[in-house]
């Protein structure tokens, strides 16, 4: 069992299979930012709350609000007429079953806090910049087992994320 956090660029493209393959009983395809293990594991839990994955609790997929904010900030450039704003707007309002959006509130203030400000990254130290961080904080702040899935590479150089890259 594991959560997975996603940030929004991976939330976009799940989001567009979401209403191309998955919502009327098909599975999620590697297609975009979905890579092999992401699908593996993004469809184990799909078919567990559907009754169709047998063995134990798989977790759940979730994301942080500030993902759909960014989605929505740009959402011509994101969505790329992939899925209709009203589409994304019922996803908000109803996520499925196996889908939550988790708060960008106090409590991530703890896990913020245990991040580093600046990573090293091919020869150079960079910040890291504050939507990231959110991501990361609301993947630390899931309960364990959790993975992030990410399209920066500079978060693979954050230390505490060793080994929770999906």
């Amino acid at each position: 069992m594991a959560d997975i956090v996603m940030d929004t660029n991976i939330l976009s493209d799940m989001i567009a299979q979401y209403y191309e393959e998955v919502r009327d009983g098909g599975s999620f395809k590697i297609k975009g930012y979905l890579n092999a293990n992401l699908v593996r594991e993004l469809n184990k839990i799909v078919r567990w709350n559907t009754g169709i994955y047998e063995e134990s609790y798989p977790g759940l997929v979730t994301a942080s609000s500030l993902a759909f904010v960014e989605i929505a900030r740009k959402f011509d450039e994101i969505a790329r007429e992939r899925f209709t704003f009203n589409q994304f707007a019922a996803f908000i309002d109803q996520p499925p079953e196996w889908f939550f959006i988790s708060a960008v509130d106090k409590t991530l203030f703890l896990h913020l806090n245990e991040l580093p400000g600046q990573i090293q990254f091919l020869g150079k130290v960079l910040p890291i910049e504050w939507t990231d961080a959110i991501h990361m904080a609301t993947a630390t702040s899931r309960d364990e087992p959790w993975l992030l899935a990410i399209t920066d590479p500079r978060m693979r150089a954050v230390h505490i994320l060793k080994d929770k890259i999906i």
